[in-house]
């Protein structure tokens, strides 16, 4: 069946991306998720070396993964990303069940980053802090820290809603703001701080090759999540301009890895040099408040806590737009109800899958800090997984689709390597007596999140609206135009 005989439409989205926007999207997110909550972990964790290192070999690990990806999105730049990489290599269940998975670790870190964005706001602002209204564990939920991640969350919402280059515009206009003081307050620490506050390097005490193993692993385990944005960009790919050379969204895919990985070095180095790390772990946010107490500058404090609060923001606005993408492609391949895959006539923006992101990133606020940790682990867990199959995928079409045009193809080797680091990371997470082992609740999260897309799934497979041919289109767009197999059976 020629895809001009078919009777069906493609609804398409707005082609009005640029390199930059995609460097905004991927790099936004990846240097804005929670560092200055979580750097005290890392130390603790890992000690100033140990946490540097699992950053740096994190990163380095990671690489693969980025070319991989750069080799399939710069072949199919399609909305939806790893949905369609698993499809057209594995067919419609696996597609269905890694995009689905990919989609909980993009939902569920809206809710942190509105979570987050309240506690910052507090801190920026202690004149806001109003009474507990209630406590989740020991977590105090009050207005002063739901409002701010209300606001900005609406906000955002409406930009998003409004149209991709809006939002993309302000995604890079937030990313130079964070870089610019980024780099005043880490050049501060490097130029006042004291090397002698580095000791010990590794947060396990014993034998160096014992220790250090274990302190690296203890953080490594995270670095997939706090890297993760780099896979985004797929997810916006769709959307590139109608002039832009494919390969540059590959290139953008392996520029944001890199800068993550510098961004994240500075940030541990930073906060180890300025003050013995064992006394400043025992901040709440000692990214900020290391400069207030070994330096004095409480300026630098309050332009630390900004800097973090435009990383939320930014990583709000890039989940935005990859996860509500993600759930388009899904409905428009016909594995999640139609209402998910209607584009707004005048914007091109998916607008109820938009909607629906929205409203779960506003549930955060409400929940207060003690949902952050299970969000953050089994969202590393997912993307893991994502990673797993995207690089199998790859695989698989070099030898069934060896024909495709790929703008950024990389050696099969690398293809390879991406597939067992992903396995590395997963089996970190899943193993018992692995340091980086994940809870039950951490897994309870996945298997709800799960369970409630095969119930979505089914119900749309039950309707059986499309035929194979029609949702290979639908899925795979113009690059199934020479060739429309039927590959569900």
């Amino acid at each position: 069946m020629s895809i001009k005989s078919m009777e069906i439409e493609r609804n398409s989205l707005g082609k009005v991306m640029s390199f930059w926007d995609f460097i905004g999207l991927g790099l936004g997110i990846v240097i804005g998720v929670g560092w200055v909550v979580y750097t005290g972990q890392w130390l603790l964790d890992g000690g100033p070396l140990g946490a540097i290192l699992a950053f740096t070999i994190g990163g380095i690990l990671l690489l693969p993964i980025g070319k991989t990806y750069a080799e399939l999105t710069s072949a199919m730049p399609i909305a939806g990303g790893e949905l369609a990489y698993s499809y057209k290599a594995f067919g419609l269940f696996v597609s269905f069940l890694t995009a689905w998975a990919l989609a909980l670790s993009y939902v569920s870190a809206t809710p942190f980053e509105t979570i987050a964005i309240g506690m910052l706001a507090e801190s920026i602002l202690p004149s806001i802090v109003s009474d507990p209204l209630y406590f989740v564990g020991d977590s105090a939920v009050s207005l002063s820290n739901i409002i701010p991640g209300i606001v900005f969350a609406l906000y955002l919402i409406w930009l998003n809603y409004k149209g991709a280059k809006g939002s993309t515009r302000f995604q890079l206009v937030v990313l130079v703001l964070i870089i610019v003081f980024t780099f005043a307050f880490t050049g501060v620490a490097l130029i006042k701080g004291d090397v002698s506050n580095l000791e010990p390097l590794f947060a396990q005490e014993g034998s160096l090759w014992a220790v250090a193993p274990a302190s690296i692993i203890s953080v490594i385990v995270v670095v997939p999540f706090f890297l993760s944005g780099f896979d985004t960009i797929t997810q916006a790919a769709e959307e590139s301009g109608k002039k832009m050379n494919p390969k540059k969204i590959g290139a953008a895919i392996i520029g944001t890895i890199l800068a993550g990985i510098i961004f994240y070095i500075l940030i541990i180095l930073a906060v180890s040099l300025s003050m013995p790390w064992h006394e400043s772990i025992k901040f709440v946010m000692p990214t900020a408040e290391v400069f207030k107490a070994a330096f004095g500058y409480e300026w630098i404090t309050k332009l630390v806590l900004i800097t973090a609060l435009l990383g939320l923001v930014s990583t709000l606005n890039g989940m935005y737009i990859a996860a509500s993408r993600l759930i388009f492609a899904l409905s428009r391949g016909g594995m999640l109800p139609h209402w998910f895959a209607e584009v707004h006539p005048a914007y091109g923006t998916p607008k109820n899958a938009i909607l629906f992101v929205g409203s779960i990133s506003l549930v955060g606020p409400f929940i207060g800090k003690a949902g952050m940790s299970p969000i953050v682990n089994s969202a590393s867990l997912a993307f893991a997984i994502a990673y797993l199959v995207a690089a199998l995928s790859a695989i698989r079409l070099r030898y069934t689709a060896s024909d495709m045009k790929r703008p950024y193809k990389v050696h099969k080797f690398t293809l390879y390597l991406a597939a067992i680091v992903s396995v590395i990371l997963i089996a970190l997470m899943i193993l018992p007596q692995s340091p980086g082992q994940l809870s039950q609740i951490e897994f309870l999260v996945i298997g709800i999140w799960m369970c409630f897309g095969l119930i979505a799934y089914w119900w749309r497979q039950k309707i059986g609206d499309m035929s194979s041919d029609e949702r290979t289109y639908l899925i795979l767009g113009e690059s199934s135009s020479k060739q429309i197999k039927n590959i569900d059976k």
